[in-house]
């Protein structure tokens, strides 16, 4: 039978019924996260680390022009998987889509992918304004989240910071993908300041969930986009996740 995508298989198996979801439909990554509530066990997956998430001095003009300079960043080269942190090979570049805010066009983005000779697994160099495994960048998640925390529906709120958003399923997507980080967000936060900053009083529910991070990782920073690019590098450095 041919496979649809989004459709589950049931099969038979020793007299039962098992539900099976065709391969690449599903997102298993996310009940993993889900299940990272607290500090303890998140090194241990930092093993797994395939990606960097560094800083780049001059944004998106002087990345494009100049891509490979990521490789100057401090621990760019050292290896992540062994445990002398040993020199990374090149490896040749890939391409990923990522969407910017407000009307710039989406961009085309060569990565710098780099190589562990002694296990063969490789390494990419992202750029700031990129969010791991997002084409939506930390600028509109931060945008977005702060408007939605702010009372704007979910889809106005998106829009706000990115007017061509496709649908609510995104939006719904990106904030689901934020709340499933808040246990790690926090244990980051508490590093940052000994003091819970509380959220304003009026937001109830999920935008109150939204609200409470946010007061923490905009705090001192002058707008949520902001926010987001400059604590998406530390969050990913600690943890290995994204900020959505």
């Amino acid at each position: 039978m041919a496979l649809v995508p989004g459709r589950r298989i049931r099969l038979r198996s020793r007299g039962r019924c098992v539900r099976k979801r065709p391969p690449g439909v599903g997102a298993p990554g996310g009940r993993e996260l889900r299940r990272i509530s607290n500090g303890r066990d998140l090194h241990r997956s930092a093993v797994n680390a395939v990606q960097k998430l560094l800083r780049v001095k001059g944004g998106l003009k002087a990345y494009c022009e100049s891509p490979d300079m990521l490789l100057e960043a401090e621990g760019a080269r050292e290896c992540p998987f062994c445990g002398d942190g040993h020199r990374l090979r090149l490896h040749g570049h890939y391409s990923r889509f990522a969407l910017l805010p407000g009307d710039q066009e989406p961009q085309r983005l060569p990565i710098r992918r780099l190589l562990c000779a002694r296990t063969g697994r490789t390494v990419s160099l992202l750029p700031d304004f990129c969010l791991p495994r997002r084409q939506h960048g930390p600028a509109i998640v931060g945008t977005f989240l702060s408007r939605y925390a702010e009372g704007a529906p979910l889809l106005a709120a998106l829009r706000a910071a990115r007017p061509d958003a496709p649908g609510h399923s995104v939006a719904q997507s990106l904030r689901r993908g934020f709340l499933t980080r808040a246990g790690p967000i926090r244990v980051y936060l508490a590093r940052l300041r000994a003091q819970v900053l509380e959220p304003p009083p009026s937001p109830t529910g999920r935008r109150r969930e939204v609200a409470a991070l946010l007061v923490g990782l905009c705090h001192g920073i002058a707008t949520a986009a902001e926010a987001f690019v400059h604590h998406g590098v530390d969050l990913h450095a600690r943890f290995q996740i994204g900020l959505a």
